[in-house]
């Protein structure tokens, strides 16, 4: 079996505007035509990470492990749809939640792609394609961290998976350390929540941290890093309203998608809410965070935001 070389790509920009077309002969003959495609790492509950394994037939890194998904865009096609036809094509899932991390340009000598990154978590069955993949299986973060720069894994998995998930996870645990020792043994809760917030902000760069603290009955503006701030939001109000109601972690790749967002600045893109519980299981505060990128969040920060926000349950 081999590639059609007659298939047809769209040329785009950077941004990801068609500004032509090319066959896949000429996108991987060394025309470096910018080209696009998707890609979906799979994690499980327990956070292993499913890697495709490569026929030796593809004309692009044969015999390696890759991620799980990756596919180009037909001519024609959205980034949206050409997921869900590569995931059922290559894993047999369609009953998955992709979530967008976000895009960049992938070059070597041969091409140059804008990829266009996701995830998801996903339990159910996977079906590798027997047509496309020499199957496949779920690797854990430790052995793909021993794997890497073994020549066993594709140079372009390596890189996405170390700038999208493996660094963010390093600081994560490293935050969560230094918070833990920052705060140990203090009692203040203004104070506690005031180095939170510096220094996640500090670590992860992101546009604005904060808290909200519930305080007669609405949510009111508490210690934070970045722009002003609003400083009064309802009860079920705006992304943090709705996670102080719903008692649960949002996150929000856009927040222009999101019914009734309060915008505080204008250059915030992409939002987490998650909440601080009292040792009675009651909210007590959340903690906010915006990114003026789209897709900045996933379940991952909150997962370790979660985390996080536990370590000021003994304060309630």
């Amino acid at each position: 079996m081999k590639d059609n070389q007659q298939e047809l790509f769209p040329i785009v920009n950077e941004e990801g505007a068609v500004v032509g077309k090319a066959t896949r002969g000429e996108c991987h003959g060394g025309s470096r035509q910018l080209h696009p495609v998707v890609h979906l790492h799979v994690f499980n509950a327990q956070g292993d990470v499913y890697l495709q394994k490569r026929p030796e037939w593809k004309d692009i890194q044969p015999g390696k492990w890759d991620t799980a998904v990756g596919g180009h865009l037909d001519y024609g096609e959205t980034p949206d749809a050409a997921l869900s036809r590569e995931v059922r094509e290559e894993l047999g899932i369609t009953d998955f939640k992709p979530q967008f991390m976000g895009k960049y340009v992938f070059e070597s000598q041969r091409e140059r792609e804008l990829v266009y990154v996701h995830r998801t978590t996903y339990d159910g069955v996977i079906r590798p394609s027997k047509e496309e993949l020499d199957g496949g299986r779920f690797w854990t973060m430790q052995e793909i961290r021993e794997t890497m720069g073994q020549q066993v894994l594709t140079p372009n998995f390596e890189r996405e998976f170390q700038r999208f998930f493996l660094d963010k996870i390093e600081k994560y645990r490293l935050l969560t350390e230094q918070i833990r020792a920052l705060i140990e043994g203090e009692t203040d809760r203004l104070a506690v929540m005031a180095n939170v917030c510096a220094a996640i902000h500090e670590t992860m760069g992101f546009f604005w941290t904060g808290f909200y603290r519930v305080k007669d009955g609405e949510l009111v503006l508490g210690p934070f890093q970045g722009p002003v701030a609003c400083m009064h939001i309802g009860f079920g109000r705006g992304v943090c309203g709705t996670a102080w109601k719903q008692r649960q972690t949002i996150v929000v790749p856009d927040v222009e998608q999101f019914p009734g967002h309060i915008a505080c600045s204008s250059l915030s893109r992409s939002e987490i809410v998650v909440p601080v519980f009292s040792e009675e299981g009651e909210v007590v505060a959340v903690l906010d965070i915006d990114s003026k990128e789209l897709g900045t969040f996933n379940d991952l920060d909150g997962q370790y935001l979660e985390g996080i926000c536990s370590l000021l349950t003994p304060l309630f």
